[in-house]
């Protein structure tokens, strides 16, 4: 799969998107989730909710993304057109491991989805030969299709040191032609076409290059900071899904400035660098041509088959291996990259069934059972072996004490109660009330002394503890009472 995605990549590159112009290659990124959208429709379970729902959504964005790369290369004047629907069909197969589910009815989408719970546990080895491969695969890949599409490869090769030097670019000026019907003997040809040269950069490539890898790495790192502190729906998916659309307005308004004022963009932006804009009246021409209704098609279905990234199940400072399913980005297509590879089979939500509490407590009978929740819910089948429960955040609180004051051991302890009381509050929700709380965590307390014993003054060979344990022990009640406003009554302790 990952050989087919960098196959795809290379023709997008060096072969789709040069034969477009820019809106229209912007449209086209929009039909690169077939095969997710296939694997989706086909990974739906027995007993999953709204499944008959999900499986007609699915078959539709399938229908929509067949129909968007099929009928591209018949709206594309180009000879090279059939390579659309091959380049888009490859490079989704970057994104089929976060679309399979091994409990699907269908053989080898099950296959695929127990392959997948295999990657999680050797996908950095493996990506140790997959990388050096990938890189060797798009080197060879573009020699090929630049054999096909070029004259004489080798030049491409030699002339590669030339691209990072200040060289001249030829451009070819023709006047309007006045004199059509001037007699044949009367030359008109040479005086009405001028040579002009400009002169390139020479840091433009690299330039260029550090744009793109910059730009796209930004994305990937502020897109992983909004799932970790989880602002994902308005700070991922809301600008994930609007990327497009966006792009393609600024690009629209920027051939239309650039129409009115060739020399706008100038200062910033030279003219052999400027994108390819679409030719007529392209602001009527996007409301009335045939690509903008497909792409709105193609929008859509890829809305629904990324509509994951709009209800996350994650937690709090997840790992990225726990936010995505490959921790590494294709930059190229770092939008569908990142909705695409953000993981759909979040961990599900901590249940108080799967919680290991006490339920002999003295105190238990002090409160009622609120929830409703029937005894055929109880008798339900066992849990699977990893339950949310087993990721619950345990917190370690370590004092260390020697020779502290009366003051200092209060305020200690205050500390202590307080983190204690939010605990108990948590875990009583989470137990009586069935309220589910994601932040839920276990507190435990280890105080230790550096020197708690002294010789009895009773008996040389004895020892006691001396009087520091004591006040500790004596102002723990204070400690509490300062917490909770008011003096509960506790067992005794034995020292």
């Amino acid at each position: 799969m990952e050989s087919f995605h960098v196959l795809g990549l290379v023709m997008l590159v060096f072969v789709v998107l040069p034969e477009l112009d820019v809106v229209k290659a912007a449209m086209l990124t929009n039909c690169m989730c077939f095969l997710p959208a296939f694997f989706g429709m086909l990974s739906h379970y027995h007993g999953e909710e709204k499944r008959a729902l999900r499986v007609l959504l699915d078959f539709f964005c399938v229908c929509a993304q067949a129909v968007g790369f099929v009928v591209w290369p018949f709206l594309v004047e180009s000879d090279r057109a059939w390579t659309i629907p091959v380049a888009c069909l490859l490079v989704s197969c970057r994104w089929w491991e976060n679309y399979v589910d091994k409990r699907s009815p269908f053989g080898f989408i099950a296959k695929f989805g127990a392959m997948k719970d295999d990657l999680r546990k050797s996908r950095y080895f493996l990506y140790i030969f997959i990388a050096s491969w990938k890189v060797l695969l798009i080197f060879c890949s573009m020699l090929l299709v630049n054999t096909i599409t070029m004259e004489n490869v080798v030049d491409l090769l030699r002339s590669f040191g030339k691209a990072f030097r200040s060289h001249k670019i030829m451009i070819v000026q023709v006047y309007q032609r006045v004199f059509d019907h001037l007699p044949a003997d009367i030359p008109t040809a040479s005086p009405l076409d001028d040579d002009i040269s400009l002169l390139t950069f020479e840091w433009t490539p690299l330039i260029v290059a550090l744009i793109q890898i910059c730009a796209a790495h930004l994305c990937y790192v502020t897109s992983k900071f909004a799932c970790k502190i989880c602002i994902q729906g308005f700070s991922f998916a809301f600008p994930i899904s609007l990327t497009i659309p966006v792009c393609i307005s600024l690009l629209i308004a920027s051939c239309g400035i650039r129409f009115e004022d060739v020399c706008f963009f100038e200062g910033w932006l030279p003219k052999y660098l400027f994108w390819k804009c679409p030719t007529g009246d392209f602001f009527q021409d996007f409301f009335t041509s045939q690509h903008t209704w497909l792409w709105l098609i193609c929008l859509l279905s890829q809305t629904w088959i990324a509509v994951h990234i709009l209800t996350p199940k994650s937690d709090r400072l997840s790992s990225t291996e726990k936010l995505f399913v490959c921790p590494m980005y294709v930059g190229t297509l770092i939008d569908q990259s990142l909705a695409f590879n953000r993981r759909r089979d979040d961990e599900g939500e901590l249940k108080s069934d799967e919680l290991a509490l006490d339920g002999t407590e003295d105190y238990e009978t002090m409160y009622e059972t609120i929830s409703e929740s029937s005894d055929k819910d109880k008798k339900k089948a066992a849990p699977s072996t990893v339950k949310a429960s087993d990721h619950v955040t345990k917190i370690y609180a370590c004092a260390t004490m020697w020779h502290e004051t009366t003051d200092e051991m209060i305020q200690m302890l205050k500390s202590i109660m307080r983190m204690d009381e939010d605990q108990c509050a948590r875990r009583n929700a989470q137990k009586y009330l069935r309220i589910v709380d994601p932040d839920y965590y276990e507190f435990e307390v280890h105080v230790f002394f550096d020197d708690a014993f002294e010789w009895s003054d009773h008996s040389d060979e004895d020892r006691v503890v001396n009087r520091f344990v004591t006040t500790l022990v004596k102002v723990s009640s204070t400690g509490r009472s300062s917490v909770e406003a008011f003096l509960i009554a506790e067992r005794c302790r034995r020292v």
